[in-house]
């Protein structure tokens, strides 16, 4: 029997050969990722912890990104920096992390499009407000997602400096015409659906199975009362674990970024920066066309401002959408002197299943963003598929905690990218600041939608 030597006890490490001083990194980066998960929740805000757990990691890796630099710098023949070692273990945590909301996002939305329609009230006859609020909100929410989209791919979000990325072509690539995209998102079982993470065929199976129960509650209510539980048993214990995975963001942004700059040094930060930028066009562009619709519904854009003032200050500070939505229903009511009964109903409606800056904008660019840093090309039909896909989502992901980073996984998975998921680990790092304009353009969204839906109602 042939006794371990040193080297092999490296390279089972996963350190090269006669490197064993970069373990001291291994065991630095994890000490790291310690002493963030113990900050001190009563001083610093969630938010706060996330951007620090960003700015430790982003440090981090661009010191072993130096280091490898300079050790190549030293000796040109090396055929394994520090950088290169390192980020097999910045990987391995980065994989895990962004595994946890894989396997989340599936069986959540299965529970909660069930869950939708089983807690939705039943109406003989739909009322003409049912309708209209949920025509809104779904055009609304595939409107901000083609934006989000398009701009993001004029800005060619996800693209590095200096590494190789995706492109948008013009034409159908590997035959996937708008059939072969929708192809892949009919329901194909439940089991298969899980497997090859089909999550738009599990939410409409979800309301297949959501649509019988109710239908037999009317007459047999004690027999599918055991479901009933079930569903809303499993939601609350999975809604658990997801505050539970989203609790470790602070850790899983450093490691993120650990491993994005030890491999692409500062160009990371200048493409995150990007990406921020093109977010910010997108919300003004989205906020363009919610204006276009209050002007439609009768209000126009300096009395929705001037209505909305405190609602949206409240937005930018708070960044939390459920916190705002009695200013804005105020606003709606008395600012604008509109129909309270319908007002509060669309907006609350459009805040739980519509919210088109968290639900639409930003995972539909975090998508653009991870397909283009994956090296996957984007059509026409990717995109106008992706539009489908949130759309039909904003109603699979109600009352999840973490509403944009379990919507952008839903999204990526949605269009059948399951590759293009590691890209998504980005959008975690800088979750705190994106959520400003997003949840403004939530705001002003439910605002808009419920001005709207007012005046057809009234009509």
């Amino acid at each position: 029997m042939t006794a371990f030597s040193g080297n092999d006890i490296l390279r089972f490490l996963g350190i090269s050969e006669g490197q064993g001083l970069r373990l001291l990194g291994v065991a630095a980066f994890f000490i790291m990722l310690a002493m963030l998960s113990r900050l001190p929740k009563k001083k610093f805000s969630f938010a706060a912890r996330v951007l620090m757990g960003t700015g430790a990691g982003t440090l981090f890796g661009l010191a072993v990104w130096f280091i490898g630099k300079a050790e190549l710098s030293a000796n040109p023949s090396l055929q394994m920096t520090a950088a290169d070692d390192l980020s097999f273990w910045f990987r391995l945590v980065v994989h895990g992390y962004l595994s946890l909301f894989v396997c989340l996002v599936l069986p959540m939305v299965f529970l909660a499009s069930i869950r939708l329609v089983i807690h939705t009230p039943a109406e003989k006859q739909v009322s003409s407000l049912t309708r209209w609020k949920k025509r809104v909100n779904t055009g609304m929410m595939a409107v901000s997602a083609l934006i989000a989209a398009c701009v993001g791919i004029a800005f060619q979000v996800g693209a590095i400096p200096g590494a190789e990325a995706g492109t948008f072509q013009w034409s159908m690539v590997n035959g996937e015409g708008i059939i072969d995209l929708a192809y892949g998102l009919i329901p194909s079982g439940l089991g298969w659906d899980l497997i090859r993470a089909n999550v738009v065929g599990l939410f409409v199976f979800g309301i297949y199975v959501g649509i019988a129960a109710r239908r037999m509650s009317g007459k047999y209510m004690d027999t599918v009362k055991p479901v009933f539980d079930l569903v809303d048993g499993a939601f609350s214990v999975g809604t658990s674990v997801c505050k539970t995975v989203i609790a470790y963001k602070p850790m899983g942004a450093a490691a993120i970024m650990a491993y994005l700059t030890a491999r692409h040094g500062a160009a990371v930060v200048w493409a995150l920066l990007k990406m921020l930028l093109a977010l910010c066009v997108a919300a003004v562009l989205m906020l363009v066309v919610q204006l276009v619709l209050s002007t439609l519904g009768g209000v126009s854009p300096a009395a929705f401002f001037r209505a909305g003032n405190v609602a949206m200050k409240k937005a930018l500070k708070t960044r939390s959408g459920s916190a705002c939505l009695p200013e804005a229903q105020e606003a709606l009511a008395v600012g604008l002197g509109l129909n309270r009964e319908v007002t509060d109903v669309v907006s609350a409606y459009a805040i739980s299943s519509g919210m088109q800056g968290c639900g639409a904008l930003f995972p539909a660019m975090a998508t653009v963003f991870a397909l283009e840093a994956c090296r996957v090309t984007l059509t026409p039909g990717t995109v106008l598929i992706l539009a489908v896909v949130i759309a039909l989502m904003s109603y699979g992901i109600t009352d999840l905690p973490g509403t944009a980073t379990m919507a952008e996984f839903a999204a990526v998975l949605g269009i059948g990218m399951q590759e293009a998921v590691p890209g998504l680990g980005a959008m975690i790092a800088i979750d705190p600041i994106a959520d400003v304009p997003r949840t403004l353009i939530n705001v002003t969204g439910c605002m808009a939608n419920a001005i709207f839906v007012e005046r057809m109602v009234r009509k």
